[in-house]
């Protein structure tokens, strides 16, 4: 049998997927809102704003548990074989390098949106064209990575 310590990644995981699952019930079948905009009215979800904090707080979470457990890592691999981080970290440094081109070689020139007459940021504009370039090299590289480990597999 299984101690508690054991069965708390069950129960955490299983209280977030009810809560989850609540949301997502009140979100459709909620009922609607009319909600006015410049370009007219148009009927919401009533608890947009719920299902929203909600995938905000999820994605916080999961954040720090990710950059937690992946630094909590490499200090152990730190203290067990030195040599064994030289590879991460010059990824790591790599793609903090290739961030900081793709941010200063980002374009922020204003969009034309019909209807959308609210403020437009240029730093908005640079962090989003910042994270769709490096979305899109990083797949290329995947994509380069995936195909040629395929083949040199096949044909070794």
């Amino acid at each position: 049998m299984q101690n508690i310590s054991e069965k708390i990644p069950s129960i955490a995981l299983a209280i977030l997927m009810v809560i989850t699952l609540i949301l997502c019930g009140l979100f459709y079948a909620g009922g609607t809102e009319s909600v006015e905009c410049t370009s007219g009215s148009f009927d919401a979800p009533t608890h947009t704003d719920s299902m929203i904090n909600w995938i905000y707080i999820l994605i916080i979470v999961t954040g720090i548990a990710t950059l937690g457990l992946a630094g909590l890592s490499f200090i152990i691999k730190i203290k067990k074989d030195p040599k064994s981080v030289i590879v991460p970290t010059v990824a790591m440094i790599f793609l903090v390098l290739m961030l900081c081109i793709t941010y200063f070689g980002a374009d922020t020139t204003p969009m034309s949106i019909v209807g959308y007459e609210g403020p437009q940021e240029p730093w908005v504009y640079r962090i989003t064209n910042m994270c769709m370039v490096t979305s899109a090299i990083l797949a290329t590289i995947a994509t380069i990575v995936t195909l040629f480990g395929f083949l040199l597999k096949r044909f070794n």
